[in-house]
């Protein structure tokens, strides 16, 4: 991973990671409700952003990682978060998006940190967006900047060109599926995924097929979270608000490649309603 030599990159690092873990948990949470009433909601871009996408339904849940962690995985990590965006309206970006985080420690730091580490998604004009909106993260390095973040870091400029991770990926509606059914959700990853390594050229480690299943309880909860993307090199520059309603949530998980049937998440969380913004830099 990345090697931190001042102070200020230190806390930049753990700024950018948070920033990324909070929008990330944040976004995440599941479902599938009534997609009339959603359709119905007007999908015109709100007065100064850049787009908007309305969910009828997010999910969220956290599992523990095995005691012998798979080939390639960071050392470190001992649990991996799982959400996924229902998208149901501008007809543009309906589809499925799934994200998946680890938790890890990271060089320099004391602290475990979520370090976001893929997206997937059945939408190409998705993948677009958020190949801009992840810009200079973790989960899409920005390689025009990557000279500029060598810097920043105290990185030697040659390893510039390994900062690319790529990791904003397309897969079919075969591949990836999910659905709301009541304050249930269920999500389904069907085929194996192969997750580049960042600060390399040809190390992967492989996100396995899973199916996840949440139960929404508790009281409903609403927020409204507004975040900037910015801080950081090669960062969007812009601001994202995210609006929810939602419930606490448990649930199971099997991962067959990982011997996991039906096994407890530690967390979770169910938002029926979402609504995303994105605002652009200024």
């Amino acid at each position: 991973m990345l090697s931190n030599t001042s102070r200020g990159g230190e806390n930049t690092v753990r700024k950018t990671l948070k920033i990324c873990s909070f929008i990330l948990i944040s976004l995440f949470a599941i479902g599938f409700c009534n997609i009339q009433g959603i359709s119905a909601k007007s999908a015109n871009v709100p007065s100064g952003a850049s787009d908007v996408i309305y969910q009828c339904g997010e999910g969220v849940a956290v599992i523990n990682l095995p005691s012998t962690l798979p080939t390639n995985y960071p050392p470190t990590a001992t649990k991996m978060l799982i959400g996924v965006h229902i998208d149901s309206a501008p007809a543009k970006y309906a589809g499925i998006r799934l994200y998946v985080e680890l938790w890890e420690i990271m060089p320099g730091d004391t602290e475990y940190e979520w370090q976001p580490w893929v997206e997937i998604t059945t939408n190409a004009n998705s993948q677009t967006l958020m190949k801009q909106f992840w810009g200079g993260c973790a989960t899409e390095f920005n390689l025009a900047a990557a000279t500029t973040y060598c810097s920043v870091y105290g990185i030697p400029t040659e390893f510039a060109p390994l900062l690319t991770t790529d990791n904003v990926l397309l897969v079919s509606k075969h591949v990836l599926t999910a659905f709301r059914c009541g304050d249930d959700v269920y999500i389904r990853l069907n085929a194996p995924q192969q997750i580049k390594q960042p600060m390399t050229t040809d190390t992967y480690w492989t996100l396995p097929a899973l199916c996840l299943k949440l139960d929404g309880y508790g009281h409903s909860i609403h927020k409204e979270t507004t975040i900037t993307m910015s801080g950081w090199p090669g960062a969007w520059g812009g601001t994202f608000v995210t609006t929810q309603m939602g419930f606490n949530a448990a649930g199971t998980c099997t991962i067959p490649a990982w011997g996991y049937f039906n096994v407890k998440v530690s967390d979770g969380w169910i938002s029926m309603n979402a609504k995303q913004t994105f605002y652009p830099p200024t």
